[in-house]
């Protein structure tokens, strides 16, 4: 099949906002996406593990497919299922919405060597670089269990901030 360059750049802007999720490209967007936020995302992880138990390793800032601002969280449960909860933004109304099954055994090692959580290594990024926090994720920097924070600043651009999870130092820290 020949595709025309019409349909090829159609197909590669699709991929592209596919790659780029809900995450805003402007501080207008951005703006926009967090005006009606009424919950952090820390009281978001508190809501997530009120509804499904367990230990959050990723959240982040979603504007809920036109739905409304979210928080789409990943928990580990104490069965090693990783669940998907989504937090409304709002008023923090938090519900299940997709069991995935057990998880993958790197989010268990690295859950496991993790020596802070999730809410203690976003204050830390945000202690290192003030904003508000609009995705964290347990992840790995060149071997090292880390946590990957993305901090939206005053001016509405991004500053990541990778820390280390058995301490909390930061890492790097970067403009996004």
């Amino acid at each position: 099949m020949t595709l025309s360059v019409s349909t090829r750049s159609l197909f590669a802007v699709a991929a592209t906002c596919l790659a780029l999720g809900a995450h805003a490209k402007s501080p207008a967007q951005w703006q926009a996406l967090t005006a009606p936020l009424k919950v952090s995302l820390e009281q978001a992880v508190a809501h997530a593990t009120q509804a499904v138990p367990g230990k959050v390793i990723e959240i982040e800032l979603d504007d809920g497919d036109g739905a409304g601002v979210r928080y789409e969280a990943t928990v580990l449960t104490p069965q090693n299922d990783s669940v998907e909860v989504w937090v409304d933004g709002s008023n923090g109304q938090a519900r299940t919405h997709q069991n995935d099954g057990k998880a993958k055994r790197k989010d268990l090692e690295r859950a496991q060597a993790a020596k802070i959580d999730i809410v203690q290594a976003v204050q830390a990024a945000k202690r290192h670089t003030a904003g508000q926090a609009v995705k964290a994720e347990l992840d790995n920097h060149w071997g090292t269990v880390s946590y990957q924070v993305d901090v939206l600043q005053a001016d509405h651009t991004i500053m990541e901030v990778k820390l280390d999870a058995a301490d909390g130092k930061v890492l790097r820290a970067k403009r996004d």
